[in-house]
């Protein structure tokens, strides 16, 4: 499977990514596209998977692109009546649970990559079936024998959850958004959106010879979303993860929309919060470098306040993230501009 540029047709692409360091941007829309800063194109490359795969999200390595495969059929029913006009393009979709394990593709960024030995068109099944949605960074790191570890940090879901005609709540037909949907009884959380790490193992003949999903942080059990890092470690080694995730607090909406930021610290599991307000509710986080260290910057986040109707743009010192004083500032956004729920976005300063 393949698809267009994603400047110039959004379709099931994904988010772009930056790396720092080496002013480069790249968008993946199944073909990623590398590019300077000038946005003046430095590397094309395409891809063809002979799957029915919708790939919302990515990460790259040293060596790699590397994404997982949520795996989807045709809904003939669905089908029918997108063509018919009287209903949305997506209901002519649905997930497929077919297979209990996850598709992981590893695509070669060069050539040297693609001369490893290893077929990129064959995935790797990682064991348990999931549903993927965003990711927050992956890695590559390769032993004095050869044998290569890569790591991936992302969120993901169950099959049994996602639906794509109800997704984040919202009615085409009344053009209402009813949240309730995107929270489930009590006692099948571990349906919704969390965070886990994905371990592959390659020899040095590039066979796979182990590949492990693992929960980010045994401290942190609430559903979770959007991950983030600091973009200056965007395909490198990194330590903390930020995320959007639900307090519990709520009663009627205990899991989503979600109204806090957590911190996870890889190296020891532990994980600290900053929440929201009362019926107060946040977006999409975006880490902002200020100095050298990991978590020296700010997180970008933008907060809806539901008895005012109004959105803020929240400033948070990400180093101080759990405790009293995190908050930098609280800026209101101009009225027009109000949105109950936003999607992705990204830090660029004024030099790049």
């Amino acid at each position: 499977m393949t698809g267009d540029d994603r400047r110039t047709r959004s379709g099931f692409s994904s988010r772009g990514r930056l790396i720092f360091g080496s002013s480069l941007c790249i968008f993946f829309g199944f073909r990623p596209d590398e590019l300077d800063c000038n946005f003046e194109l430095k590397q094309k490359k395409e891809f063809v998977i002979s799957d029915h795969l919708m790939i919302h999200d990515w990460a790259f390595t040293d060596n790699h692109y590397v994404l997982l495969g949520n795996r989807i059929k045709l809904d003939v029913p669905g089908s029918l009546l997108a063509l018919s006009g009287l209903y949305p393009m997506i209901t002519a979709l649905s997930v497929n649970p077919s297979q209990q394990s996850t598709p992981v593709y590893l695509l070669p960024r060069f050539s040297e990559s693609a001369q490893s030995g290893r077929d990129w068109r064959v995935p790797i099944e990682a064991p348990p079936q999931l549903w993927s949605s965003h990711v927050g960074n992956a890695f590559e790191e390769r032993d004095e024998i050869g044998n290569l570890n890569i790591q991936l940090q992302v969120s993901v879901c169950s099959y049994q959850w996602f639906n794509f005609q109800k997704m984040f709540g919202y009615n085409w037909r009344t053009g209402k958004l009813d949240p309730s949907f995107m929270n489930t009884v009590e006692g099948k959380e571990a349906l919704l959106p969390h965070l886990v790490q994905v371990s592959v193992e390659l020899d040095s003949t590039g066979a796979c010879s182990r590949c492990t999903v693992s929960n980010a942080s045994e401290h942190w059990n609430k559903p979770a979303d959007f991950p983030v890092i600091n973009p200056a470690l965007s395909g490198q080694r990194n330590t903390y993860i930020y995320a959007g995730t639900a307090s519990g607090s709520h009663r009627f909406l205990p899991h989503f929309p979600f109204d806090s930021i957590v911190k996870l610290n890889r190296s020891d599991g532990s994980a600290t919060s900053w929440s929201a307000g009362s019926r107060e509710f946040i977006g999409e986080p975006i880490f902002v470098p200020r100095g050298t260290k990991e978590d020296d910057g700010y997180i970008l986040v933008v907060e809806y306040a539901v008895a005012r109707q109004r959105c803020y743009l929240v400033v948070l010192d990400a180093e101080r993230i759990g405790e009293a004083d995190a908050l930098v500032a609280k800026l209101e956004v101009p009225k027009h501009l109000t949105f109950p729920l936003g999607f992705h976005g990204f830090w660029a300063d004024g030099g790049q």
